[in-house]
């Protein structure tokens, strides 16, 4: 219920999760800040020396922690991230490749599978530009189509006219299939949810931590906390844009997909 509460935020705008991240720490500090207050109230002055000193060692040990739980889970979405624009540009090269090799294959059956080859690439290009998971499974299908199109074409040529440029041929749709699962994956493929609330919950028991230890030197510093809570949430808002293919301002650049249709418009006026 809680994910499901998450997700539709992210889902609405990532500036509204901002937002609520930012009030789930600020609460965070403010609980640590009054049980911080309330707890060192009836110590003597130099049993509260003694005890900050210790929260605050605990507090840095578990900012510590945190950094690397962010850090670890930054390098997981850059590496989902750098995974997909690598496979954008594989996927473009096996397609203008395909293309290229149908139409060596000549009239009528190469351009028919070169034709296929055109309108699959228009549609691996909506799959790689949308912003909306909706559109996805019509894409899906879609490709799936002309896949069973364009095989069985190439089926049929190859077992009538098995020749080193139909082989050819086969190969270089083998290879635009196989691109076209990998880059599905990646886009699907996304932080383990463990991860994700650990960085999430380990960032309110910080803060609380760091709450508690401003209580306990009576020393609010609503200026500065408020900056740091304000970099976290927008650390973990960062994190969740990139790990999320289909939402936010950081998306996967469809460049080598747009020119390799329109390769296809220049290669035929050539002709």
């Amino acid at each position: 219920m809680i994910a499901n509460f998450f997700l539709s935020l992210i889902e609405i705008h990532l500036l509204l999760f901002w937002a609520t991240l930012f009030v789930l720490l600020a609460a965070a500090g403010e609980c640590g800040f009054r049980l911080g207050r309330r707890h060192v109230a009836a110590e003597q002055q130099q049993a509260r020396e003694t005890e900050r000193t210790g929260i605050s060692t605990i507090t840095a040990s578990m900012f510590a922690l945190l950094a690397f739980t962010l850090g670890l889970a930054i390098s997981f979405a850059q590496n989902r991230f750098e995974a997909r624009r690598d496979l954008v540009v594989q996927e473009a090269n096996t397609i203008g490749t395909a293309w290229l090799r149908a139409r060596l294959v000549g009239e009528p059956e190469g351009a028919a599978i070169a034709a296929l080859v055109e309108d699959y690439a228009k549609v691996r290009l909506d799959f790689t530009a949308s912003g909306q998971e909706t559109d996805i499974p019509p894409l899906l299908a879609r490709t799936s189509t002309l896949q069973t199109q364009i095989w069985r074409l190439t089926t049929d040529l190859a077992r009538r006219t098995p020749t080193p440029i139909t082989a050819s041929l086969v190969a270089a749709l083998n290879d635009m299939f196989d691109a076209s699962l990998a880059q599905r994956f990646t886009f699907a493929s996304r932080l383990p949810a463990s991860l994700s609330w650990a960085m999430l919950v380990g960032s309110m028991f910080a803060v609380g931590a760091m709450g508690y230890l401003l209580g306990a030197t009576e020393n609010r510093q609503i200026v500065l906390s408020g900056l740091s809570l304000l970099m976290w949430a927008g650390a973990m808002v960062l994190i969740t844009d990139i790990n999320r293919a289909r939402l936010g301002s950081i998306r996967v650049d469809p460049a080598p997909l747009i020119w390799t249709v329109q390769s296809f418009g220049s290669n035929d006026a050539k002709r």
